[in-house]
């Protein structure tokens, strides 16, 4: 279904724009595909929500000791940082006269509780959003507004990991519980620094959050903002369209043809984010037949257009990926020979290592089995559905016989655990989470999920990146990057696609700008800019 847009701007936001210019709050509606039913709690892993929660939003109303921009380590609620020579010891010096937004001081006995029950919230999930949180030791308060955080083991990421607001984001002392469990108040509560705080819910279909009182920052120009929930995504682009709200955040929530459409009108902006921020990419089960037999990774990798994917499918907007990482992350600069689209090569590389069709049947088969197998993904994106229909037809050229079967988010991740699988789409964890926690997930002691394949055919591979882990010296962690990129390369472990940037569409009439932070994928309100003359 294409959504059509009609020459001309709507009226229908008249009403928004007279209350910003009469000295009333300055107030934005945006939407979200589902309700926050769990609260807002900062640690959000599959075991405690069907979906991501607040997790894009948590920026708005926490902060982190140290914020990542474009891979560089700034300041967040430490003013400073030092780490011992032998990596063990972070030392962080916090900012003072902070308060939480329920009034709480903020100090290094705040911070020194939050970095203790953190692995335990995180459960079974700790070490999946970030490495640092298995290597916590101990927590020591040195003074009111200094901390050290012992590790276990050095860890080249940690920074990286402390930037991570999912689940690094310092919660007021009230969120707990006096054993360290989460209490109730974060249900109806934001409980963070941020310099905004949740005020009130309408029958679960809208949130409202107001800005925090406490708040020790420079103020962002918006009052205000909604949330409204609105499961699918051609209703939210009408619901745009109508004024009901006025701005979609997020290509999760809006299809690359909606976004075409509303560039070309000018009553709105449509603005994809400078960077990459995660990259698309097929895994493979390489303990199954036929995918553990590197020809016929191979001959996927050259079968795929992936330009034709980018220029046409997705409107120019993603870029083709000839590595799984972006060149331009941390660490992930290594020159790589890439796998050119070559359909006639792919035929001969399967022909050549015995894949026939003896029958004529368009399958090719070898010792008597054929070569087929499925693509797994997670449904509710009609982009996705066109991507893994779109290379279903190109494998179908070249002999293949390939099932498409999508899951709900938690139904697929139980799937690729299992190993019930032998193809998967699959999209990076995106900034500030990758390189690091990929290339640490790569250890399948860790986590039992698609780059826990990535370097399986190395003896002790799972050695190697501990190695890395542990690594100081920056000369020696971009070696480790080098050898394993280029691993996973030549063993086509992964077959890249495309690399995904951050979209928004909103309402020209209200809004001037939206500028995206160093973390694309999360919704800065503060990124905001309304139209002088508002």
């Amino acid at each position: 279904m294409m959504l059509t847009l009609v020459a001309g701007c709507s009226n229908t936001h008249s009403r928004d724009i007279s209350q910003v210019g009469a000295g009333k709050l300055k107030e934005i509606t945006l939407c979200e595909s589902w309700r926050f039913e769990k609260g807002f709690p900062t640690v959000i892993t599959p075991e405690n929500s069907t979906n991501q929660g607040i997790a894009y939003y948590l920026g708005n109303f926490y902060e982190t000791l140290v914020n990542s921009e474009n891979g560089k380590i700034v300041q967040g609620l430490a003013k400073s940082w030092s780490v011992s020579k032998d990596g063990l010891v972070y030392t962080f010096g916090l900012k003072k006269g902070v308060k939480f937004s329920d009034g709480a001081d903020f100090n290094a006995e705040v911070v020194k509780k939050n970095l203790e029950m953190i692995p335990k919230l995180l459960g079974k999930y700790n070490g999946s959003f970030g490495l640092v949180t298995t290597l916590f030791k101990e927590v020591k308060v040195i003074d009111e507004y200094t901390v050290k955080v012992y590790l276990s083991s050095p860890y080249y990421g940690a920074l990286q990991d402390f930037a991570m607001l999912n689940p690094m984001s310092i919660m007021s002392p009230n969120a707990f519980n006096e054993d360290g469990t989460l209490s109730d108040k974060l249900l109806t509560s934001t409980m963070g620094t941020g310099p905004y705080m949740f005020y009130d819910e309408t029958n679960g279909n809208m949130y409202t959050f107001i800005r925090n009182k406490y708040y020790w920052g420079e103020k962002p120009e918006v009052d205000k903002f909604n949330i409204k929930v609105i499961p699918d995504n051609q209703s939210k682009a009408l619901a745009l369209r109508s004024g009901e709200i006025d701005m979609i955040f997020g290509s999760r929530k809006i299809s690359y043809n909606t976004f075409k459409e509303f560039s070309d009108n000018k009553c709105y902006i449509a603005k994809k984010s400078n960077s990459p921020f995660m990259t698309r990419y097929l895994g493979f089960n390489l303990t199954e037949d036929p995918f553990n037999d590197k020809n016929v990774r191979l001959a996927i990798s050259h079968a795929i257009d992936k330009q034709n994917i980018c220029d046409n499918l997705l409107y120019g907007i993603d870029t083709k990926a000839d590595t799984l990482l972006s060149t331009s992350w941390t660490y992930c600069d290594v020159e790589i020979q890439p796998y050119e689209y070559n359909i006639e090569k792919a035929k001969k590389i399967l022909e050549d290592s015995g894949w026939k069709d003896s029958d004529q049947d368009g399958i090719r088969e070898k010792d008597g089995k054929k070569l087929e197998g499925e693509i797994i993904y997670k449904t509710g994106n009609a982009t996705v559905d066109e991507i893994v229909l779109l290379i279903e037809s190109y494998l179908k050229k070249i002999g293949m016989n390939i099932k498409i079967k999508g899951f709900d988010f938690l139904s697929r991740i139980a799937e690729i655990q299992k190993g019930n699988f032998s193809m998967a789409y699959e999209e990076t964890y995106g900034i500030p989470y990758d390189p690091f926690t990929f290339v640490v997930n790569m250890n399948s002691d860790i986590a039992k999920n698609i780059p826990a394949q990535g370097l399986a055919h190395i003896k002790d591979s799972n050695k190697i990146i501990m190695e890395l882990s542990s690594l100081v010296d920056e000369n020696e962690v971009q070696d480790k990057y080098k050898f394993i990129l280029n691993e996973i390369h030549k063993n086509v472990s992964f077959v890249p696609i495309s690399y995904k940037k951050e979209l928004v569409i909103f309402n020209s009439e209200k809004i001037a700008d939206y500028e995206y932070n160093g973390q694309p994928s999360n919704v800065d309100i503060s990124g905001v800019k309304f139209k002088i003359n508002q």
